[in-house]
């Protein structure tokens, strides 16, 4: 009787499943790439094939000035989105004033809001190819402690570069 016991004990414990949870790896395109600026604010994005991470901030917070900007306990689910999609998405998904129809959102994740969670915006002078004419500013953007949450699911990275994007004169 034990044996048995043994035997049925391990195979409950061998046919657990982890359930089908995917870590998002945040493996993106290198290009961030920004909507036109619509009241008074910017909607970055990145992509992968069927990923996105979405990043919105406001024109207050994209300086046009060489400087460095903490802005602290930014991180909300109004601000910060990472979504999945049932087929590959396009640039024009998001700079629609109504989002299309296709391709279907198969996971929305929000950005936690939390009194140490920051978003740290670098921006640096751009010059044009001969390096001698300011052409814009360059604005590197990384988010420390984000949390993203999805239902009862959240995943929490202490420290994630998003990328950078120029805005012009």
């Amino acid at each position: 009787m034990k044996k048995k016991l043994v035997l049925l004990f391990c195979i409950t414990l061998l046919s657990c499943d982890d359930g089908d949870f995917d870590v998002p790896a945040f493996d993106f395109a290198e290009t961030v790439y920004n909507c036109d600026v619509n009241n008074n604010s910017y909607t970055l994005y990145r992509l992968s094939d069927t990923e996105a991470l979405i990043v919105t901030l406001t024109t207050s917070q994209i300086l046009n000035e060489v400087s460095t900007t903490t802005i602290s306990a930014s991180i909300s689910a109004t601000n910060v989105i990472y979504r999945t999609f049932n087929s590959t998405v396009s640039q024009s998904y998001f700079c629609e004033n109504v989002p299309p129809v296709s391709p279907t959102i198969l996971s929305n994740w929000t950005g936690a809001a939390g009194s140490n969670n920051q978003i740290l915006i670098d921006t640096v002078e751009e010059f044009d190819t001969t390096n001698t004419t300011l052409i814009g500013y360059r604005h590197t953007i990384t988010f420390q402690n984000l949390t993203l949450e999805n239902g009862s699911d959240s995943l929490t990275y202490s420290e994630t570069d998003f990328g950078s994007f120029v805005t012009d004169l």
